[in-house]
């Protein structure tokens, strides 16, 4: 888990460092996020999804369909939530209408994979990490369409949740069909096998290409905005804590009194694992994807503002997260 943190930092870093100077912010960053974005996404979900999609299926098919219902469950209560928040109450009274649309995000959509994933790899039981296959299929539907329509709302429109089409969406949805139909699998390999090789950068690239994005966040917008703290206590503390606490209660319903197991956890200990994987979906910070999604579809000013709700959340989450993955899985 530590080594694939680490890898990840590395590319960040890299990013960062290979795109601090403005010019090359201006003149190459914006190509390469474009081209990872529309082209390297849409092959790697096509090649990834033909790949996995047997192994998922047989490893639980009953499984498949009921994370991904989770995936959209759970987006969409974090979204009725920070809307509710904003409505009803002041706890985030600092934040400009120039600014909700990213807010909103930041609350709604949080880091299903790049985060998770690494950590349910070293503790959780391994078909896990299959199932997480369609929670993560469901999370990119969701951000390539809806999310991408938030981020081009004018400050001042209403907020609306529609579909908007867009290239990512449809590598997806492309990858499904051809996966789930076994179409893929008639692919010739001459094909398929560079697609499967080369799009496998997408993810490295990303990381790159994030790291760029965070070199141009001026240091004075990290202490610029008052409602990252309460944002960092309600989204990655309170929140995480009432998803533990309300599977606590449930596992005690319907799973018997089996607090405190002091055994390693097995697939057999369904309510164990469950508890695992939604209190660390319910910790991890947001979606580093926001930043990509704003660079090619949202405006200038929308990425200062994004980066600094980024680089907090994750200096936050390097704290909290780590205490919820132990009440998580000792529990």
């Amino acid at each position: 888990m530590a080594a694939a943190f680490l890898r990840l930092i590395g590319l960040v870093v890299s990013g960062y460092i290979i795109f601090h100077p403005r010019w090359m912010r201006r003149k190459l960053l914006p190509w390469l996020s474009a081209a990872i974005v529309n082209v390297l996404f849409p092959l790697y979900y096509i090649s990834r999804y033909g790949i996995s999609w047997d192994d998922a299926f047989s490893r639980g098919a009953h499984w498949m369909p009921l994370f991904f219902v989770m995936c959209v469950v759970t987006i969409y209560l974090q979204y009725l939530l920070v809307l509710w928040l904003l409505k009803h109450t002041r706890i985030f009274s600092s934040l400009q209408e120039e600014n909700k649309s990213e807010f909103i995000l930041l609350f709604a959509i949080h880091n299903v994979g790049y985060v998770p994933l690494p950590i349910l790899e070293a503790i959780a039981p391994e078909p896990i990490l299959i199932f997480l296959f369609t929670y993560v299929m469901a999370y990119q539907l969701i951000f390539w369409s809806f999310a991408v329509n938030i981020i081009k709302r004018v400050p001042g429109e209403p907020l609306q949740m529609r579909f908007r089409l867009t290239i990512p969406f449809v590598g997806i949805a492309s990858g499904i069909v051809l996966a789930a139909t076994g179409l893929y699998d008639h692919i010739p390999r001459i094909i398929a096998s560079p697609v499967e090789q080369y799009s496998r950068f997408a993810m490295d690239g990303i990381m790159i290409v994030l790291g760029g994005i965070l070199a141009g966040v001026p240091h004075e917008s990290l202490t610029r905005h008052r409602e990252f703290g309460p944002f960092l206590l309600v989204r990655q503390v309170l929140y995480p804590l009432v998803v533990l606490l309300a599977m606590l209660s449930l596992r005690l319903l319907f799973g018997g009194p089996s607090l405190l197991p002091g055994e390693p956890m097995t697939m057999a200990d369904t309510w164990r694992w469950m508890q695992l994987f939604l209190v660390i979906e319910a910790a991890v910070p947001p979606a580093t994807n926001i930043m990509i999604a704003i660079q090619n579809y949202g405006r200038p000013e929308q990425l200062p503002y994004s980066g600094s709700g980024i680089i907090l959340s994750y200096l936050g989450a390097a704290v909290t997260l780590p205490l919820f993955v132990v009440l998580g899985y000792y529990l």
